[in-house]
């Protein structure tokens, strides 16, 4: 089962744009009673809210798609759930409407260009936390802690406070779309920065002989010692094993590769067939099933953190990617530029002021830029 399984379910969608508590313990029963469909079930709750924040960029014929999707609710044994269903008219066209949508978005994708694979990301407007049936935003640069009490997160910034409520047996998922950052303390105490562009799933306690959480973008982690109670990171072509560390994970779904970055302590990497252990100030970049090792710089890998990229003679296009990732923008070039062999070396703030940014880059680079809008920039000499 994946997750496009539910966003076809008439029910499920309803559920989305209507909760209720009779809907919610369906829900609930259903996952309890299969427990693999967990992680789909998630992942159809995260494509739904992008889905439902871009549903007015559709038309359709309304007579049409009413008569559908009724067609597919008498096809329901239970009546109560039929009832629910047809009490509203307003809500079956809506409905029909994210249906449609849905449709018609995974059509672009297969027939997409160089940024359909960063669209998702760059269309959700902030930090989401999905738990269980709940679909949560968080502010930018806030704090979810999960270490001070059980069965509770809080959430931090520089604002206010506030408390969730979490079940053990449960898996979560944060959200940080581009243009965004969020910092989250594990159970354990165990601490990750993520960056823009990053999707992570972890558990509200660890219990076992693991603790294991799931990344796809970019993190850096500083990760509490338990003997004998290694921590895993699952990655789409990697999985790394410590006891006690700090490391950066970069496993970006637009790269080729994906790299460790180590600063302390000591990892296992492993990918395919292959193994590597990484000593601090070593990377392993992982490509197709292989790992290659070589010694680095951590400070180029890390600087994030702070604030600021360290550049050294690093691609021109690799910065740009990275820039856009961090402001949620898109940097648009001709190819005859070649920037994928110039590159440039220094300290680029990544200032709050997007403006400045650019500036820099400019005077780095002898490039000149022309915005079409907050999001759209163009790249010239």
């Amino acid at each position: 089962m994946s997750h496009n399984d539910f966003l076809c379910d008439d029910l499920f969608i309803y559920w989305r744009l209507h909760p209720t508590k009779e809907l919610d313990s369906f829900w609930e029963e259903y996952l309890l009673e299969n427990k693999k469909a967990s992680v789909p079930f998630n992942e159809a709750i995260e494509a739904f809210e992008m889905i439902r924040n871009e549903q007015n960029n559709y038309h359709f014929d309304e007579s049409s798609l009413r008569e559908k999707l009724n067609e597919r609710i008498k096809k329901h044994k239970n009546k109560n759930i039929y009832r629910i269903f047809a009490s509203s008219a307003a809500a079956i066209l809506l409905v029909t409407l994210i249906s449609t949508f849905y449709v018609l978005n995974r059509m672009g994708d297969r027939e997409g260009t160089d940024i359909s694979s960063t669209g998702v990301m760059i269309n959700n407007s902030s930090v989401q936390l999905v738990t269980g049936n709940k679909v949560l935003e968080i502010d930018n640069n806030s704090t979810l802690n999960l270490s001070e009490k059980k069965h509770s997160a809080l959430i931090t910034n520089s604002l206010a406070n506030k408390e969730i409520d979490l079940k053990d047996n449960q898996s979560n998922r944060l959200i940080v779309p581009y243009g965004k950052r969020s910092t989250l303390v594990l159970a354990d105490g165990s601490k990750v920065l993520l960056n823009s562009g990053t999707k992570m799933e972890f558990p509200s306690m660890f219990s076992g002989e693991d603790r294991e959480i799931r990344v796809e973008g970019e993190i850096f982690i500083d990760v509490v010692k338990q003997d004998n109670v290694p921590f895993i990171i699952q990655t789409p072509n990697s999985r790394i094993t410590v006891f006690g560390t700090s490391f950066n994970v970069s496993s970006y779904s637009d790269e080729k590769s994906e790299s460790v970055v180590l600063v302390d302590g000591s990892v296992e990497v492993r990918s395919g067939n292959s193994a590597l252990i990484l000593k601090p100030n070593e990377m392993a970049v992982i490509e197709d099933g292989y790992i290659e090792h070589k010694t680095v710089d951590v400070l180029n890998y890390i600087c994030w953190t702070s604030g600021y990229m360290q550049l050294n003679k690093t691609p021109l296009n690799d910065v740009l990617r990275k820039i856009e990732r961090y402001y949620n923008v898109i940097f648009q070039y001709n190819d005859d530029l070649k920037l994928n062999v110039q590159t440039c070396s220094g300290k680029l703030f990544l200032s709050d002021n997007f403006d400045d940014v650019l500036e820099a880059f400019s005077k780095m680079t002898y490039l000149q830029y022309e915005k079409h809008d907050d999001k759209s920039i163009f790249i010239h000499k």
